[in-house]
């Protein structure tokens, strides 16, 4: 009968009844074939040495790729925009209205098919490996689950992201708070501001124009420039870096492998435990267990073969590191959003705090920078200290 497990239900079963079917379901799902209808995104196709076999079925597959690789990253931060995508494309499945229903949204966050692994409550099937290709990794997947089970994130708006870029990083002068970001509304168009909203603060309700506090950051970021023989040292640096980061990583994956190894051990454990277990209860939390310890083994293994899969070359991470280093203006300059956290992230141990009156105070440069001497001179300039 095994030559049936990957193709259609053989006619002789369905005329037995539904428990042989059952049984010929249930075998097909523990080879890792999927058996039901196909959920959007994917399609049956026959292959050799298979019989039907979920494929990814474009425009359908980039459609919930992009969808669930959003959600995970933060660009939706709610199902709601998740929604609104999926209705923006007019080609994905909707319903007379042209409307996605909420539960096929959920169903296709949580849907463990979409990471290439076969799940059932009714066969009792926990993430078994399928035979079809992933649309997404364990890794997005495990990122969407805990957004989902986290109900802190407030809907997108309009003035985060490329509209303010210091966003979350410029500081009042006066009470050191965060400075929030707005447009305001005037007579013909708006206009950019941040403003401390702080109670209490001398600043309170006090608008800065946008261009006024970043054009003071854009010269902060401009004193950032190396000398020559630093950027030397700095290729020194990395290169020992480097070295003691490879070591580090082969350590990680013996690690990561002596970690799969004890989890297979503990799966096989509790299978024992069931088999001699009567009480249902003890049953159901041994199978709560072993669930959870696949999913852990599942995540490592992938993590393991996705960093053996990406072989790390150091020249392409001197050549960026050292790009930035030697001139973090021109970075900023460009405009790009991605590109100017970087440049907050890399540039700056702390925030930039502005006073609306006395203008930009002394930020607080990176160790890469002060490490290496890269700011002349003795002076502030441009709010930020010089050092020989």
């Amino acid at each position: 009968m095994e030559r049936y497990a990957h193709g259609a239900a053989p006619i002789y079963l369905l005329s037995y009844g539904g428990g042989h079917l059952k049984v010929w379901v249930s075998r097909c799902m523990q080879l890792g074939y999927w058996v039901h209808n196909a959920p959007v995104g994917f399609r049956y196709q026959t292959v050799k040495g298979h019989g039907k076999l979920l494929k990814p079925d474009e425009p359908h597959a980039s459609t919930v790729r992009e969808a669930i690789e959003g959600f995970a990253i933060g660009r939706f931060q709610t199902q709601a925009e998740v929604k609104r995508f999926l209705e923006s494309k007019p080609d994905y499945p909707h319903n007379k209205n042209g409307k996605v229903r909420d539960k096929r949204v959920t169903d296709l966050l949580t849907n463990p098919l979409y990471v290439g692994y076969v799940c059932s409550e009714v066969y009792e099937l926990n993430w078994l490996k399928g035979q079809h290709e992933s649309l997404v990794s364990m890794a997005t997947f495990e990122k969407v689950q805990a957004r989902l089970n986290d109900t802190g994130y407030a809907p997108a708006r309009a003035d985060i992201g490329e509209d303010f870029s210091l966003r979350g990083f410029a500081t009042c002068g006066d009470c050191g708070s965060n400075l929030r970001s707005s447009w305001s509304k005037g007579k013909t168009k708006y206009y950019p501001y941040y403003l401390c909203q702080s109670q209490g603060c001398d600043s309170y309700g006090k608008s800065i124009p946008r261009d006024k506090i970043e054009g003071a950051f854009a010269d902060v970021v401009k004193t950032l420039e190396p000398s020559p023989k630093y950027l030397v040292l700095a290729k020194t640096m990395f290169r020992r870096a480097w070295d003691a980061r490879l070591a580090q990583a082969k350590d990680a994956a013996r690690s990561t492998k002596r970690q799969i190894a004890d989890a297979e051990s503990q799966i096989e454990a509790l299978l024992s435990r069931i088999m001699q277990a009567s009480n249902d209860a003890v049953i159901g939390a041994y199978e709560n267990k072993i669930t959870e310890l696949e999913k852990s083994k599942v995540l490592m293994a992938e993590n393991l073969a996705e960093k053996a899969s990406k072989p790390k070359r150091y020249e392409d991470y001197l050549e960026l590191s050292l790009k930035f280093l030697s001139s973090p203006w021109k970075i900023w300059e460009s405009g790009d959003a991605n590109l100017r956290r970087i440049v907050l992230r890399l540039g700056f141990s702390g925030g930039f705090s502005y006073h609306r009156i006395d203008g930009a105070r002394t930020p607080q440069i990176a160790l890469p920078f002060k490490a290496l001497g890269m700011l002349s001179g003795g002076e502030k300039a441009n709010g930020a200290v010089r050092e020989d």
